[in-house]
C-alpha cells in the first residue's frame, strides 16, 4: 500500500514517535562533499574514507623503454619506477575496474589507484615491461596502432604475442587513434567512427576480448569543431566506453566525462623519486599544503596551464610569456574543491594585475581576489569574460596579505587580516567546485609577474546545523554564532517508520528564513528506522524524488543506520544521489557511525556537523 504525506509537517504529536527519535538519532558525521585527505602508503580502505564523486584515479603513460637508445626511458630506470610506485603503496587497476566504478553497483576503488598505460605496442618496450609487471603481479593497458600492426611494422609487437599479452591477464588492449601526424581522419567524425569501429571488431575477433578504449595524444585542431563532443560522440558510434585525451595532467574523477579521462607523461629524465612525487601531487588533495616554495621545481605541486613558474628558495614567480597578455597556475589535486580558504603573501605589488580564484573552471563564474592599479579588489567573474567590482581599497604598502574564504555560497574575502565587507558576498550561480588558482595579466601584452612568498590552502569540511524542528533561545544563539562556518541548516522533520512516514514535532518557519539569509542550503531531514526492510527503499525514493522539488527545499538529508548500509542498501543511496542530482537538487546522506558513543540529540537542540554524501566502504 502507498502512502503519501504533505510535505510540511504538522503541528501534530507523536508521543511513540517522539520516544524512538531520541533513542534512535545519535551522534552523526557526515562524509563530506569536498575533496580532502591524500591517502598515505600502506592505507588500505581509500574508498571509505571519501564520497564517491571525490574518489579518483591518476593514469600515466609511458613512451618507448629500452636498453640502449637514449631517447627512450631506460629498461633499469623503468623497473625503479614500477618498484617504487609498489612501495609507495599504489596500486594498479585496470579498464574494466574503472566501468565496474563507474557503475552504481560497484564503486569502490582501491587505495591509491594507478592506471599504467604505454602509447605503442613496441616490440622491445614490451619484451622488458611485461615480466616486471608479471613478478609485481601489476597490471597495463597499451594503445595499439592497428594499421601498422596489420601491416606486421617490425618495430610492434606481432599479432601473436599480442594475443599472449591479452590472455596473461596482466594487459588490456587500447585503440591509438590518432597515431603520427595524421589527423585528416578527424575532418569526418563518421568516417572516423566506422575506421575505429572496423579496428575494434578487428582487434576482438583475433584476441578474443572486449576492447573498450581508445585515445587521442595529439591536441584537437579547433578547425574541426568542438574537440570534446565530437570525440566523445566518435567513441560512442564506435562501440568504445572509454577514451584518453591530450591534456594537462591531473586526476579522474567519478564524474568526469569517461571518454575524456586524463594521463601524466612520465618524462625518461625523471628518477624514480621524483615519479612519486609528481603522483603524490596529483593526488586528490584533502589537507592542507602551506607552500614556502623550498622544494625543487620537479616536485612543485603547481600545474603551469600558460605563462611561466620559477620556483626558488621562499619565492614563486609568475610571469607572463612573450606575446601572451597572461599567465595562469593551478594547485594539482584541488580540481573539486568545494569549500576552502586560501591566504598569499606577498613582499612587493605586482606588475600588472594578479589574481587568486577558488571553484574555478573554465568558462565557469566564479569569485576572485587580487591586486590591479594600486588596489585590493573583489570580483565576480563572470563566463563571457565579465568582471562585476564587489569591493576595492587602496593600498600603499608593498606588503600584502590577501586572504580568501568560500564556504557553501559565501564567500569572505580578507586584506592583511581585516574583511574586505561587512558581509560574505554570494558565489555566483554555477561556481560550485573548481581548482585553487593564480593569474597575473596585463594589458598590451606587457610583462605581467608576481612574486609570493607564502601560500596556505585547505580545504574545509563543508558543515550542516542539524537541527530539531524548534529550537530554544540557546539553541538559536549557537545557530547564529557558527552559521558562517555552515553550508546547509538540516531540520529533524521526518521519520521512516513501519512502512510509512511518520512526523515528529511542530516546526519553525524561521529556520527557512534564517537559511535565506544567511545563504545556506535548507536539507530536511528524514530519519530511516533501522529495522526499515529493504523492499520499502521504493517508496522512499518516491516519496523524496517528488519532495525536493517543493519550493523553498534544496534537497533533502536522509539520516540511516550504520548497521543498515549492507551492498543492497549502498546500490540503492548512490543511485538515488544521482537521480536527485539530475533534479539540481541534492541529496546528503547522514551515516549514523555505530562506533560512536551514543548520545541523543535533544529536543531544543541544535548539533553542527561535518556534511556530505555517502560514505562508500
Amino acid at each position: 500500500m502507498r502512502h503519501h504525506f504533505s510535505v510540511r509537517p504538522l503541528p501534530v504529536s507523536h508521543k511513540r514517535n517522539l520516544l524512538w527519535w531520541l533513542v534512535l538519532i545519535t551522534v552523526v558525521w557526515f562524509a563530506h562533499q569536498s575533496p580532502r585527505l591524500s591517502v598515505s602508503a600502506g592505507n588500505q580502505n581509500q574508498s571509505s574514507l571519501t564520497g564517491i564523486e571525490n574518489q579518483a584515479f591518476l593514469a600515466l603513460v609511458f613512451g618507448k623503454v629500452s636498453h640502449n637508445s637514449d631517447l627512450a626511458i631506460s629498461a633499469r630506470g623503468f623497473e625503479e619506477d614500477l618498484m617504487a610506485i609498489k612501495q609507495a603503496g599504489y596500486h594498479t587497476l585496470g579498464l574494466t575496474q574503472v566501468e565496474r566504478w563507474r557503475s552504481a553497483n560497484n564503486p569502490s576503488l582501491p587505495s591509491k589507484p594507478l592506471l599504467l598505460s604505454f602509447e605503442e605496442a613496441n616490440r622491445e618496450t614490451i619484451e622488458i615491461v611485461d615480466p616486471l609487471l608479471a613478478d609485481l603481479a601489476m597490471t597495463a593497458t597499451v594503445f595499439v596502432d592497428v594499421e601498422q600492426l596489420e601491416q606486421a611494422n617490425i618495430h610492434l609487437v606481432s599479432w601473436h604475442q599480442l594475443e599472449l599479452m591479452a590472455k596473461s591477464g596482466r594487459w588490456e588492449i587500447g585503440i591509438s587513434a590518432c597515431p603520427g601526424g595524421d589527423d585528416q581522419g578527424f575532418a569526418d567524425p563518421a568516417a572516423l567512427a566506422q575506421k575505429l569501429t572496423r579496428q575494434r571488431q578487428l582487434l576482438e575477433q583475433r584476441l578474443q576480448i572486449s576492447v573498450l578504449v581508445a585515445d587521442c595524444s595529439r591536441a584537437w585542431n579547433s578547425q574541426y569543431g568542438d574537440g570534446s563532443i565530437i570525440w566523445s560522440q566518435t567513441l560512442n558510434e564506435a562501440g568504445l566506453s572509454i577514451g584518453f585525451v591530450a591534456s594537462v595532467a591531473a586526476a579522474n574523477y567519478y564524474d568526469d566525462p569517461q571518454t575524456s579521462f586524463k594521463r601524466m607523461r612520465v618524462s625518461k629524465n625523471w628518477t624514480a623519486e621524483q615519479l612519486i612525487n609528481q603522483l603524490n601531487n596529483y593526488q586528490p588533495r584533502h589537507s592542507e599544503l602551506i607552500d614556502q616554495f623550498d622544494l625543487p621545481p620537479s616536485e612543485s605541486a603547481w600545474i603551469v596551464d600558460n605563462g611561466e613558474l620559477i620556483i626558488q628558495p621562499r619565492n614563486l614567480q609568475l610571469t607572463n610569456t612573450v606575446g601572451e597578455q597572461g599567465g595562469l597556475i593551478s594547485l594539482a589535486g584541488s580540481e573539486k574543491w568545494r569549500d576552502a580558504d586560501v591566504e598569499v603573501q606577498l613582499n612587493q605589488l605586482p606588475e600588472g594585475q594578479f589574481w587568486l580564484s577558488l571553484r574555478h573552471r573554465v568558462n565557469q563564474p566564479t569569485i576572485r581576489l587580487g591586486v590591479a592599479n594600486g588596489q585590493v579588489l573583489l570580483q565576480e567573474s563572470l563566463a563571457n569574460d565579465v568582471h562585476k567590482q564587489l569591493a576595492s581599497i587602496d593600498v600603499s604598502e608593498s606588503r600584502l596579505n590577501l586572504r580568501l574564504r568560500v564556504i557553501g555560497q559565501r564567500a569572505t574575502a580578507f586584506l592583511n587580516g581585516q574583511p574586505l565587507l561587512s558581509r560574505p558576498v554570494v558565489m555566483p550561480e554555477g561556481a560550485n567546485q573548481g581548482a585553487l588558482t593564480l593569474a597575473v595579466w596585463q594589458p598590451q601584452f606587457a610583462q605581467a609577474l608576481v612574486n609570493i612568498n607564502q601560500i596556505s590552502a585547505k580545504p574545509i569540511k563543508a558543515k550542516t546545523g542539524l537541527v530539531s524542528p524548534l529550537l530554544d533561545q540557546n539553541s538559536w544563539q549557537q545557530l547564529r554564532e557558527t552559521a558562517d562556518q555552515l553550508t546547509t541548516i538540516s531540520p529533524l522533520y521526518f521519520a521512516w517508520q513501519d512502512n510509512k512516514l511518520q512526523q515528529f514535532a511542530r516546526y519553525d518557519n524561521a529556520l527557512e528564513i534564517f537559511a535565506r539569509y544567511h545563504h545556506l542550503k535548507f536539507h530536511p531531514a528524514l530519519v530511516i528506522d533501522p529495522h526499515t526492510p529493504f523492499s520499502d527503499t521504493p517508496l522512499i525514493a518516491e516519496q523524496l524524488s517528488n519532495w525536493v522539488n517543493q519550493a523553498g527545499f534544496d534537497g533533502f538529508n536522509l539520516v540511516i543506520n550504520d548497521s543498515m548500509l549492507d551492498d543492497g542498501w549502498r546500490a540503492f543511496l548512490i543511485d538515488l544521489i544521482q537521480r536527485i542530482k539530475q533534479t539540481g537538487k541534492t541529496l546528503i546522506v547522514t551515516k549514523q557511525d555505530a562506533v560512536q558513543p551514543q548520545t541523543p540529540i535533544r529536543i531544543n537542540n541544535y548539533l553542527s556537523v561535518d556534511t556530505g554524501s555517502f560514505f562508500i566502504h
